[in-house]
């Protein structure tokens, strides 16, 4: 049996659904739910609607980022994130997913797509300790 990667799903389904109406799109899911249960891949259905949505926000110019801070950031720190990410990625719509995380004692952590950036004060303070021990 072949293995299917959520990947490889999601990217079909965003093929196949192109300006379906809603009953047809609720179909297409069921059928897909059918498929992944069949292919004993159900366990990859989170995984399946994460990659969809990379997919169709990179489709349609958006990006969606998960900002972890110690704090809620000021509206001028959120705006150089943005600009930051629509030079970096060339998305035009940032969406930032703000979470605050307490343990962070300082700075930021972003997420989007597969990559990670630490702007976090404890990530800097150990680059820092590495130039100068080293």
């Amino acid at each position: 049996m072949m293995t299917i990667s959520s990947r490889q799903y999601a990217q079909s389904l965003f093929e196949v659904i192109g300006d379906k109406s809603k009953p047809e799109l609720e179909k297409l899911v069921h059928n897909l739910g059918l498929i992944l249960v069949r292919q004993h891949d159900l366990g990859q259905a989170v995984e399946i609607i994460k990659d969809f949505q990379e997919i169709w926000d990179r489709e349609h110019g958006e990006l969606t980022v998960e900002l972890l801070s110690a704090r809620q950031l000021e509206s001028t720190g959120k705006e150089l994130i943005v600009s930051y990410l629509q030079k970096r990625t060339g998305m035009t719509k940032i969406n930032l997913r703000e979470k605050i995380q307490k343990n962070l004692q300082g700075g930021f952590i972003l997420r989007y797509q597969s990559r990670i950036v630490d702007g976090s004060l404890r990530s800097n303070l150990e680059k820092l300790k590495n130039r100068i021990t080293n």
